[in-house]
């Protein structure tokens, strides 16, 4: 808490000192002139003595005195009037301000409580200015003797003829005064008052002996203990002009003389500057407070019979714009001041009754008023000219100090020890009245109590005359006090007390009991009574309830709440300043104190009250405000920001701080003011719409005040201040390097590239940087260079922003910033640009200088444009809440480092016309701008008030995490995403397609034209392109090929039917695709259009296709470590792939046949092919009518397709979900590795060459083809795995072989298309059948495989035994095929016997090794669960029995027999079978194992034949 300058008992001390009055002789007052100074004045400094002096009381104790002080007043001084009394506060409050060089930092005191950490002054000179003052000016009463003079000081010159008449004179003037005017001031103890004579010689121009013998004279006339020689100026006048400044003495009587009123710029905010604090909240709405300014001091003259309340009118919210206007809408939202409340009184009313105060008006602080006083400024200077004492020496001070120790020993102490006796003698003559039986009947008779008109300051019914025993009384307690008898004053009080309150003249109780409670404290430690507090309690009540004397409850409250808080009683001091508030409500300066020293209190209590000292702060800067002094106002507000500050209380804080940039505004503290201003433009704001509008106008309004001020003072010549709003996230702007988003082209059939724009997604970069890769090792020679860093062209906050962005001279840098306007209001940019600084590249050894386009000078911006081409953008409106980005462009010149630093732009309102009306045609958005801002076209608005500045952009890097320092304390790397570095002009590739379709059919073939081009300045070559669908699209292989826009090409009816072609030169298509070009080198401004095949996925859906086109300059030096060799362009493609035809196919083979040769079951094959037409008929939308097969091709090394028709089939089509069956014949050629086409046409009059492209290249495109490819050991169109090399395999290809076919399938179809408008479209495609194994059902697109459960998770891993990798079952129980070959039917006399059936059984080899078997006639496969015999049927009764099939026969002979195969050999067997009975035999009734040579010949494989070969056997 602030601490007074004074202790508590030094305080009271000074407050109750003895006066003393002066009258000086016109010469004598001359020569105290020559020292700027009265002769009150010239001894007010050494009226303290500073020894020790003693004094006995009526009953002859001696005390000690300590540190006496006299107060001396001039008697020829007019007392000053009501209003010079109140203006005399008011200065002395304003001129008492912290010094703005500590501003409360060095004389401040931190505080931590509980979470506050409280900044507070360490002392509060302008209470202790006011407090002084307000006792000097006390209205003199006739209840109390303790400022009344006990001495008149008489000072004439020895320069005059005849001093002695001169004294006399003067004599005879105060007495005259005394005995006439007893109320006139000054006042007097007594009639007998102590007279001192003073003799002034002026020793420069003075004659001593002179001197010396006007003194003898006067000691003998008036006694030598009343007289004094004083001899002063000793340094003439002429001296004084000859002396050098720094040779004066020091002036120890400025702390004593008024101080002239000051008009100060104003302190700093509490000594806590106000800064950009993200925890501040941000509006409130504020109200305009006129008030009436009320009799502040009525009470100081004489007091009034009731107490004015105080009221606060509401007004309507205004801003500083507003100010100017005459006519207000009266539809506005009114919000009410939060510490006012709804008057009746109108506003004119209000100002009627206003009174000025120091040149303001009562409301000053409402409205913005700049200037100061002339005079003020005047007078200031005037007074800094005077200087006292400039005639005194150090002697003659030392004879000033003499002659007060002299006046107090010798003439003042004797005469206050007479006066205590004489009035002690008198009091104790008359206590006999006073307890005769006429005591308890004077009120009546009015004994020594005249009757006569009641005083109004007085309310009281008696009246006591000036020789009252109740007065005399009085006066001895004055006296005893004033002269530091304290005990012997309490009992004299407290006895007069008794007296005062049994006659109830309740002014007279009042005072005995204040001075009685401070006498018991003056003691001290030695007294044995405890502070009677309930006595000042009672007497300021009575003050106040009772007398109505208001001046003296408010001293009475000044020196209780010192002894209370001196006592530790802080509770209690608070309690008497909060009453002395609500009673004395009339004055609004003393109100604002008692309420700044109760708030102190409050944090000075033993469990700090923070909330109730910041609250009560709040009303003292209220109070202040309505008193004309904006300082304190500006900086009780600033004590109470501390508190409330960050703690949610947002519609406080935003009351506070509209106030503190009114205060600040107010008194020219533009920065304070426009800082505080800023804090109410926060988000998360609770306020309206209308009023955070009036907080963005005053915002506006002060800060382009501010910025004329700064423009005057030349703080910072051309550099952008910054500006709160709108709010930018640096983090999230977004730099991308090239040309903008492509605009719709002038061709509607040409698709641009799409390229690389700000809404790409971010999550692919891994798969883009994949397919650069891809092209930069097929760029060099299968190798990837170490110094290889991938292309980024976007850069935001999830890419990695180490290292600088490179650009190019002549190309586009487009950096997005996003903005969000977190008011309720719109806001206007305008002219908004990206500012920036640029290090030109330049040879030589000068140094470049750094140029920027910051600085606003035309020439520099002239040059800046040159450099850089900077994009205006000239109007941007962000709704309330909105947030928007803004892109903006540069367009660099010259090779160089840019540095993009912050954004440019004027920030400005709107008002309700502006948005009501329609743009104007001229004010429409320009070319670049439109682009610019995402979302619909806004109108243009006009902003009347608007701030040029500036936002810095200022990345921050990601946080490291990498060692432990990193993760113990905060670093971020680097993020250089805003550091480009532009290099010189590079060639700019743009393509373009022609008819790209946006849908195709699954599996249709689409031919469309690519157009590339050179847009650069610089040729380039090496143009390749990759794709993450390489089977989507091709460009052909042979320099013969469709015509654009054909699609297939067409060979002779007569040609062959299968034609071999080089599997080498075909195989080896790779997945980067050397684009055609003529010569491999594009010109700048070359165009080059080259037929393209597209080719719809076999799955239906939305499909994104990504292309990465690759080009390099022609003229890259190598040894340039920094440049760019190669450059990258990106296009994604989205297609609609809807399902058109589902094609499912199964080859077979015959099992082994005896009356075959040439091994016909192993060359031949029959392939059953399943086509199903998926369209559905639609009415009004487009879809398949039907389907033409127009050609089955195989492509296969080993086999060849025919068709098993014998006639030619022509028009073979399917309807809408018609299925259509057919089946071919595959034939098995021996070849020398070479991949054979075979083709079975449908379509006779157009039979397409599937060995030319694009049909070929589709097939060796496919997945079906890589898959072939992977399997035969092919790895040309496989990516380098770059998995760890696994264990040698066995290998079973040998096994393998009996299952295998090999072949590809490719259906060549015709779709007839009913588009919505009527009309028929004819589209052609193909679909590929892979075809691997025999009886395996296969499709034409890739199944999916369902996403199998995953195990548990285990922290300990099985151990796994390790098994020997075996072939798959489906291999090795189909290795040889087997056949039976006997009667069909027979007849037989099974009377004579059993039927003996010889039997062959063919055995048939299908792999590439030698096998061994085993045929074991005497164990069926029935045993082994292989073949399972047919449950017997039920039959209903009646019916005829059928021939059952019976298994039951058996075989004789040999009941085993073991042969060995050679690869691809057969072999017969001869068996017999014998019957018993007739019926219906299945012959397939043995077992046939095989073993081969690397497995297990303990192991024998049982092999699956599920034919079954009947006989027939009747009787």
């Amino acid at each position: 808490m602030a601490q007074c300058k004074q202790s508590a008992p030094e305080f009271i001390q000074n407050t109750f000192s003895p006066h003393v009055a002066v009258l000086c002789s016109k010469d004598a007052e001359v020569l105290c002139q020559k020292n700027n100074l009265t002769f009150a004045q010239l001894v007010q400094p050494f009226c303290r003595l500073g020894t020790e002096v003693h004094i006995k009381d009526p009953n002859n104790v001696s005390h000690s005195i300590h540190n006496l002080r006299i107060s001396t007043c001039d008697m020829s001084a007019t007392p000053p009037q009501q209003a010079t009394t109140k203006k005399m506060l008011g200065d002395a409050v304003a001129g008492s301000q912290l010094q703005t060089g500590d501003g409360g930092r060095g004389a401040g005191n931190m505080m931590s409580v509980g979470n506050y950490d409280l900044q507070l002054h360490a002392s509060t000179p302008w209470f202790e200015a006011y407090r002084e003052c307000f006792l000097d000016v006390i209205a003199l009463s006739d209840h109390e003797y303790l400022s009344h003079c006990v001495g008149c000081i008489f000072v004439a010159s020895s320069g005059q003829s005849d001093p002695i008449a001169t004294f006399t004179s003067l004599t005879n003037q105060q007495l005259q005064q005394q005995q006439q005017f007893p109320n006139k001031v000054p006042r007097w103890f007594c009639p007998g008052i102590l007279t001192y004579y003073v003799l002034l010689h002026d020793v420069s121009d003075g004659e001593l002996p002179r001197a010396e013998a006007y003194y003898q004279s006067m000691k003998t006339t008036f006694g030598s203990q009343c007289c004094h020689l004083l001899q002063i100026n000793s340094r003439s006048l002429q001296t004084v002009e000859n002396m050098k400044p720094e040779a004066s003495l020091p002036d120890p009587w400025s702390q004593f003389l008024p101080k002239p009123p000051e008009v100060q710029e104003g302190v700093e905010y509490d000594g806590l500057p106000l800064q950009d604090d993200a925890s501040f909240p941000s509006h409130l709405s504020e109200a305009r407070l006129t008030s009436t300014i009320p009799d502040l001091e009525n009470s100081m003259i004489e007091t009034t019979p009731d107490v004015i309340s105080d009221k606060i009118s509401s007004v309507h919210s205004s801003s500083l714009t507003d100010l100017n206007e005459t006519n207000t809408s009266n539809n506005e939202m009114l919000m009410d001041h939060p510490l006012a409340f709804h008057s009746t009184e109108t506003q004119a009313q209000v100002e009627e009754s206003s009174i000025a105060h120091d040149g303001d008006a009562t409301a000053a602080a409402n409205g913005y008023q700049d200037g100061k006083s002339a005079g003020s400024a005047a007078g200031q200077e005037k007074s800094k000219l005077r200087v006292h004492g400039v005639c005194l020496t150090t002697s003659d001070m030392d004879r000033l100090r003499i002659f007060m120790h002299e006046f107090v020993v010798r003439s003042l102490i004797p005469w206050a020890e007479k006066q205590m006796r004489m009035l002690n003698e008198q009091l104790t003559s008359r206590k006999g009245i006073h307890r005769s039986i006429f005591s308890a009947t004077k009120k009546w008779f009015g004994t020594n109590k005249p009757s006569g008109p009641v005083q109004a300051s007085q309310n009281t019914s008696v009246v006591y005359t000036s020789e009252a025993p109740e007065l005399q009384l009085r006066r001895l307690a004055d006296l005893a006090f004033l002269f530091q008898m304290y005990d012997y004053a309490y009992h004299t009080y407290h006895t007069a007390k008794r007296d005062f309150n049994n006659d109830h003249a309740w002014l007279h109780f009042a005072g005995a009991l204040e001075m009685a409670s401070l006498s018991i404290f003056m003691l001290g430690s030695q007294s044995q009574r405890q502070y009677p507090h309930h006595y000042m309690e009672s007497a300021i009540t009575t003050y106040l309830t009772t007398c109505r004397n208001f001046q003296y409850a408010i001293r009475a409250t000044l020196v209780s709440t010192e002894a209370l808080k001196c006592r530790g009683m802080y509770g209690e001091a608070a309690m008497q300043f909060l009453k002395m508030t609500n009673e004395v409500g009339d004055s609004d300066l003393s109100s604002a104190l008692f309420l700044e020293q109760g708030a102190h209190c409050f944090i000075n209590m033993k469990t700090p009250m923070v909330r109730k000292y910041a609250f009560h702060m709040i009303l003292a800067g209220h109070r202040f405000n309505k008193a004309g002094q904006r300082k304190h106002s500006l900086r009780a507000y600033s004590q109470a920001l501390q508190v409330f500050k960050s703690k949610y209380w947002s519609l406080a804080e935003d009351h506070i701080h509209f106030t503190i940039g009114r205060q600040s505004f107010n008194l020219k503290q533009l920065e304070n003011a426009s800082s505080a201003f800023k804090h109410l433009l926060m988000a998360e704001s609770k306020q309206p719409a209308s009023q955070q509008g009036a907080f963005l106008r005053e915002y506006l309004f002060v800060y382009k005040q501010l910025l004329t001020q700064e423009a005057g003072e030349n703080c910072s010549y051309g550099r952008l201040p910054e500006l709160p709003l709108p709010n930018i996230n640096s983090n999230t702007t977004k730099v991308l390097l090239g040309k903008q988003q492509p605009q719709i082209p002038e061709n509607p059939r040409k698709t641009p590239a799409t390229g690389v724009w700000f809404d790409h997604d971010e999550s692919r970069n891994m798969s883009w940087q994949k397919l650069e890769e891809r092209l930069v090792i097929s760029a060099n020679g299968g190798s990837l260079p170490n110094t290889f860093r991938s292309t980024l062209q976007c850069f935001t906050n999830n890419t990695e922003n180490r290292a600088s962005p490179i650009a190019f001279v002549g190309e586009h840098i487009v950096v997005e910033v996003q903005v969000e306007d977190p008011l309720q209001v719109t806001l206007v940019l305008s002219d908004v640009m990206l500012l920036w600084s640029f290090l030109p590249s330049i040879a030589g050894a000068d140094k470049p200088q750094l140029i920027s386009n910051e600085v606003s000078t035309g020439v520099k911006n002239n040059l800046a444009d040159e450099i850089i081409q900077t994009t205006v953008i000239k109007e941007v409106v962000l709704e309330g809440g909105q947030t928007a980005p803004i892109r903006l462009t540069l367009v660099p010149r010259q090779p160089g480092e840019l540095r993009v630093v912050g954004l440019a732009y004027n920030l400005g309102t709107t008002s309700s016309q502006s948005q009501s009306s329609s743009p104007l045609p001229g004010d429409m958005p320009s070319s670049t701008a439109s682009p610019s801002i995402l979302g619909s076209q806004k109108p243009t608005f006009i902003s009347s008030v608007y701030v040029r500045g500036k936002q810095k952009l200022e990345v921050q890097g990601p946080r490291l995490n990498a060692s432990k320092d990193d993760k113990t304390s905060k670093l971020y790397g680097p993020d250089r995403r805003l550091d480009l570095t532009v290099h010189e002009e590079m060639p700019i590739l743009e393509v373009s397609f022609c008819d790209f379709p946006d849908s195709l059919l699954c599996g249709e073939v689409h031919c469309i034209e690519m157009e590339v081009r050179n847009t650069g300045r610089s040729p380039l070559h090496q143009l390749k392109v990759t794709s993450t669908h390489p089977d989507f699209f091709t460009f052909g292989c042979s320099q013969d090929l469709p015509k654009y826009p054909y699609v297939y090409q067409t060979r002779s009816v007569d040609s062959d039917i299968s034609n071999p072609i080089d599997s080498c030169s075909v195989r080896s298509v790779p997945d980067v695709i050397d684009i055609p070009i003529e010569g491999n080198i594009l010109r700048p401004g070359d165009t080059r259009s080259l037929p393209m095949w597209l080719r719809g996925n076999d799955i239906g859906g939305v499909h994104e296709v990504d292309f990465l086109f690759y080009y390099e300059p022609l003229n890259t030096q190598a040894k340039d470590k920094d440049s760019v060799r190669h450059r990258v362009l990106r296009h994604r493609a989205v297609v609609n792939t809807v399902e058109s035809l589902s094609v499912r196919a199964m080859v077979t083979k015959p099992s082994a046949c005896v009356s075959s040769s040439d091994r016909q079951e192993l060359k031949s094959c029959i392939i059953s092919c399943e086509l199903e037409n998926l369209s559905q008929v639609q009415v009004q939308r487009p879809h398949i009518q039907e389907v033409q097969v127009t050609q089955v091709s195989c492509a296969s090394q080993d086999w060849v397709v025919n068709s098993l028709s014998i006639s030619d089939q022509k028009d073979v089509r399917i309807g809408s979900r018609h299925i259509l069956q057919l089946a071919l014949k595959g034939t098995k050629c021996e070849t020398d590795g070479n991949l054979m086409f075979s083709e079975v046409f449908f379509d006779m009059q157009k039979q397409i060459n599937s060995v030319q492209t694009p049909c070929c290249d589709f097939y060796f495109r496919s997945p079906a083809c890589r898959q072939i490819s992977s399997s035969t050991g092919d790895t040309t169109l496989l990516p380098i795995p770059s998995y760890r090399s696994a264990p040698t395999q066995p290998d079973f290809s040998s096994l393998n072989k009996a299952r295998e076919v090999k072949l590809t399938l490719i259906i060549l179809w015709k779709a007839f298309v009913a588009q919505e408008n009527g009309q028929l479209k004819i589209l052609v495609g193909q679909h590929h059948v892979c075809i691997e194994r025999v009886d395996t059902v296969v499709t034409a697109y890739p199944l999916v495989q369902s996403n199998q459960d995953q195990p548990p998770l285990k922290f300990i891993r099985d151990v796994e035994p390790e098994t020997e990798p075996q072939p798959s079952p489906e291999v090795t129980t189909k290795l040889v095929s087997y056949s039976f070959l006997h009667q069909l039917d027979s007849t037989h006399d099974f009377n004579k016997g059993l039927c003996i059936v010889p039997v062959t059984l063919k055995l048939q080899n299908h792999t590439n090794t030698s096998v061994d078997i085993l045929v074991d006639t005497s164990k069926s496969s029935d045993r082994f669960g292989t073949a399972s015999s047919p449950s017997p049927p039920q039959f209903s009764p009646g019916s005829p029995t059928p021939p059952v099939m019976s298994c039951s026969f058996s075989w004789v002979g040999p009941t085993l027999a073991n042969l060995t195969l050679d690869p691809g050999a057969d072999q017969q067997l001869q068996l017999k079978a014998a019957f018993c009975r007739p019926g219906v035999y299945n012959c397939n009734n043995l077992a046939v194992f095989v073993t081969y040579a690397d497995a297990d010949p303990s192991e024998m494989i049982l092999q699956k034949h599920s034919t079954p070969s009947i006989i027939t056997l009747s009787a």
